[in-house]
């Protein structure tokens, strides 16, 4: 197994309370050299637009969202994957492009934190953006579209649902997705769980008239003539996608977020139809190789090589991002083994760990340097082993607070207590209960929204006596 570099970059040189590694904030400043590339993910703001958190100007880009241009890249919505074409290094587009991956009727009601739309199955979670309906209110018939990523299993972890109030202005239904069970003779194939009979569809732009089998096409239904719940569908058109667009071309220097959907080593594997491989020199954030299996969300920064493939410089784990903030228990520090102990947490420390001392200002602050009692600030993730690596450490003076932060392993509404890092976090009717913006929530909407083993929640005591004691706060994170 290739050892990887975990965190090793110029951010640690800055305390990690001051910058967000990997996060993406956009800098002001420019360089005179043009860098062509494509950024695709989630859009997370405007003000031109920022999409995985970096903000890019788009002035003179064209926007487009399906079929359509647009005048304005607020016509897009906070949510929607994107794909964003131009100066990469100096985040100026020249395109903005937004493409469903499915838009059409849904097939029934939803089932826990799901339901289908023409046979694709949608999961939802916290920070699923809604328009112009809700989870609750989707009913079978309701025309939607959506936005989001391809998991393993060929589902789409939404990121975007819209209602479209007036059907009328459809004029077609559409899905994006992986040729599955392709019968050339029969004209047939499957995408997620909806079958497909291209046999009568245009399909010019298809080599020698039909797909590949796991290809990226577009399937579009100009008649809209798919009846809910049916699960089939009679094609007018297959054509085939690319998600990097007209700009995938060797040398092109690609960010991208994706979810993994298969392993075929420990230096390479798939995001989406995207082929990565990684490297020695491969920059890991929150994560290791090990952490790379079918599911991981992650962001992958590289350049495209003559065969297509991304050469990965940077990982980011997207779901991984662990954090606590407490004091060290008695007897907490192991030395010789690494390990570091906060309530009852062991936080293991390497030679990649970025340590700093703000309490008195050690120069050469490590492990040796803490002792019972000291107050850590403390930031890592959640490896192969169950293990929560620290990447950056801090010694802070004492506080009241504690924080503990990571994916809800176990929830219990009834009992009114969730599992974070090993610790289970009790609530009473003081316990102030937050969604993704900060929004109040009742016991009932902040228990429904949480997935166990996704979604990441943020636990507070202020002040903190005990982890028996309820939690003052708890919040939604992303």
């Amino acid at each position: 197994m290739m050892k990887s570099k975990i965190v090793l970059s110029l951010c640690l040189s800055l305390p990690f309370w001051l910058v967000a590694c990997g996060g993406g904030s956009s800098s002001s400043e420019t360089t005179s050299e043009a860098t062509p590339g494509i950024s695709s993910g989630t859009i997370t703001g405007f003000g031109s637009v920022f999409v995985n958190g970096v903000k890019f100007n788009t002035d003179n880009a064209t926007i487009s969202r399906g079929d359509d241009s647009v005048n304005d890249v607020r016509e897009l919505e906070i949510g929607m994957v994107v794909r964003v074409q131009g100066d990469i290094q100096n985040r100026i587009a020249s395109s903005v492009s937004f493409e469903e991956d499915v838009k059409g009727p849904a097939d029934g009601p939803v089932i826990g934190a799901s339901f289908s739309v023409m046979g694709q199955t949608i999961i939802t979670d916290p920070a699923t953006v809604f328009n112009n309906t809700s989870l609750s209110a989707i009913a079978a018939g309701d025309i939607l579209e959506i936005s989001g990523l391809r998991n393993a299993d060929d589902d789409i972890v939404a990121h975007f649902v819209e209602k479209k109030t007036n059907p009328a202005n459809i004029n077609r239904y559409s899905l994006i997705g992986h040729v599955r069970n392709l019968d050339t003779n029969a004209r047939t194939f499957n995408i997620d769980n909806l079958a497909i009979d291209y046999s009568g569809a245009n399909v010019n732009d298809l080599a020698a008239g039909n797909p590949v089998a796991g290809q990226l096409v577009e399937v579009k239904d100009d008649s809209k003539a798919y009846v809910p719940g049916s699960l089939n569908i009679i094609a007018t058109k297959v054509e085939p996608q690319n998600r990097l667009g007209n700009g995938g071309i060797a040398g092109a220097k690609v960010e991208i977020e994706s979810i993994v959907t298969q392993v075929n080593s420990a230096s390479e594997f798939v995001i989406g139809n995207l082929l990565v491989r990684t490297s020695a020199a491969t920059l890991f954030l929150f994560g290791t190789t090990d952490n790379v299996v079918a599911g991981a969300r992650l962001e992958v920064e590289g350049v495209l090589d003559g065969n297509g493939v991304l050469q990965a410089n940077k990982v980011k784990f997207e779901d991984n991002d662990a954090r606590l903030q407490a004091q060290v228990d008695t007897n907490g520090v192991d030395t010789a083994a690494g390990i570091v102990t906060l309530l009852g947490i062991p936080v293991s420390i390497t030679s990649a760990t970025g340590m700093e001392d703000k309490r008195d200002g050690v120069s050469s602050f490590s492990l040796a340097d803490i002792g019972d009692n000291d107050y850590l600030e403390i930031r890592g993730f959640i490896d192969a082993n169950n293990t929560f690596v620290a990447t950056e450490l801090r010694r802070d003076k004492s506080d009241s607070k504690v924080e503990i932060r990571g994916p809800v392993s176990v929830k219990d509404p009834v009992a009114g207590t969730v599992r974070i890092l090993g610790v289970t976090v009790n609530t009473n009717s003081s316990t102030e209960l937050k969604g993704l913006n900060d929004d109040r929530l009742t016991t009932s909407q902040f228990f429904d929204a949480i997935v166990e083993g996704l979604t990441v929640v943020k636990a507070k005591w202020d002040p903190f006596s005990d982890t028996s004691q309820p939690a003052k706060e708890l919040e939604l994170e992303d």
